[in-house]
């Protein structure tokens, strides 16, 4: 089994990229608000359209094949419902989006935690990612903890918190490339 240290040095470049995608999603943000929130909405949507359509038309494909087809045709109905949804019930799709980014920030901090514990012996500085992951969980926890201050509030506050999370992962993938070349 291939240890952690080993496996992420190579990994570098995907970490700057992700840290790219996070910094220029927060400068949107912080740009048009509104705007982002009406995209990230209608991106739901449009997924659920899709999805809910494929399974649909797989299930009818399926009908005389597969004794559970039924199953993947209410998926796929589900799937169409929730787009019809999202699109008459916008804030509420906000909310339930706001929930998600709120366990998605606990859940990355946690793994930051775990991962700078773990990278301490072969790798010094991991003191910023354990911090990250620290406030990744603090403020997946204010979000959940906190979701009627406003809609445009927490978009900022996602913007802030994808910005820092931007630049850490950023000088994770150079810090792993450095490694990286220690192992070479």
């Amino acid at each position: 089994m291939m240890s952690i240290a080993k496996s992420l040095p190579g990994q570098w470049p995907i970490f700057i990229l992700q840290g790219l995608v996070a910094i220029i999603f927060a400068a949107i943000a912080w740009l048009s608000p509104q705007l982002t929130i009406n995209v990230l909405i209608f991106i739901f949507a449009a997924f659920f359209l899709l999805d809910g359509g494929s399974r649909v038309w797989l299930a009818l494909k399926q009908k005389g094949q597969n004794g559970y087809w039924f199953v993947t045709l209410i998926a796929g109905l589900l799937g169409i419902v929730a787009a019809i949804i999202t699109l008459i019930m916008p804030q509420l799709t906000a909310y339930v989006m706001l929930y998600l980014i709120a366990f998605w920030a606990v859940a990355i901090g946690v793994t930051e935690i775990v991962a700078a514990v773990k990278l301490a012996k072969h790798l010094q500085g991991t003191t910023l990612i354990l911090i990250s992951g620290i406030l990744s969980v603090l403020f997946g926890g204010y979000l959940i903890f906190n979701p009627g201050q406003g809609i445009i509030a927490m978009l900022w506050l996602v913007a802030l918190y994808a910005f820092v999370f931007g630049l850490i992962l950023c000088w994770l993938g150079v810090k792993l490339r450095t490694l990286e070349k220690q192992f070479d």
